[in-house]
């Protein structure tokens, strides 16, 4: 039996806009990290693994906008689903 405490904890985000979320930050991340191999050479690799990476971080934040857009990212109780 799940108590009303317990239906309080969780994110406040559905499931697709959190995992859209953590998706885009982790590419940024790596992105980021491009950058900084790139100075020890190899620039062409880093560079090309970059233009790769825009292309998903695109489509990932053209989801988000749809997630918003939809309603999907409003801010509900924890534990809610749908």
């Amino acid at each position: 039996m799940i108590t009303a405490q317990e239906q309080d904890v969780g994110s406040p985000i559905s499931n697709a806009a959190y995992n859209v979320i953590a998706a885009l930050q982790a590419k940024l991340e790596g992105m980021e990290a491009y950058r900084k191999y790139q100075q020890s050479g190899n620039a062409d690799l880093w560079q090309r693994l970059t233009e790769l990476d825009v292309e998903a971080v695109s489509v990932l934040s053209q989801e988000l906008e749809r997630l918003v857009q939809q309603g999907e990212l409003r801010l509900r109780r924890p534990g809610q689903t749908g």
